[in-house]
């Protein structure tokens, strides 16, 4: 998912289920924070999101949801004994929803960012013990 095509509406004010509905018709995939939702909008929306071809995540609950995913457990490692960097978090996902996702399934992953967690460390160009030159003496 691109990033600079991700609207973000951080506070839809009383007319959410308007702000959700406007966005089904404009966007793919749409997020909304399933708490501020009744469950006969929740419906109404899930019917717009499927009408539309449009993926409606919502965090929280949701009435009438095709599939629910929740973290069942977290465990963060690469910190020694007080000190260190986080290098990744080990989840256990477990997935419930209706028709072919009505059998309960978990899962475990490993998630890491692309990019690491500390900033980088820099060669610089005249530095003779680099990884390059050990590699290219």
């Amino acid at each position: 998912m691109a990033v600079q095509r991700v609207a973000l509406i951080p506070q839809p004010g009383a007319e959410i289920a308007a702000v959700v509905a406007a966005l089904l018709d404009g966007f793919d995939l749409v997020a909304v924070a399933a708490n501020r939702i009744g469950e006969q909008l929740a419906r109404k929306l899930s019917a717009r999101a499927r009408n539309r071809g449009a993926v409606l995540i919502a965090v929280g609950p949701w009435p009438g949801a095709e599939l629910e995913l929740t973290v069942a457990r977290g465990r963060w490692s690469g910190l020694g004994t007080g000190h260190g960097h986080l290098t990744d978090h080990r989840v256990e996902v477990r997935a419930r929803g209706r028709g072919a996702a009505a059998r309960p399934r978990r899962a475990a992953f490993t998630l890491r960012g692309e990019t690491p967690l500390t900033p980088p460390v820099f060669e610089h160009m005249f530095d003779t013990n680099t990884a390059a030159t050990r590699r290219n003496p």
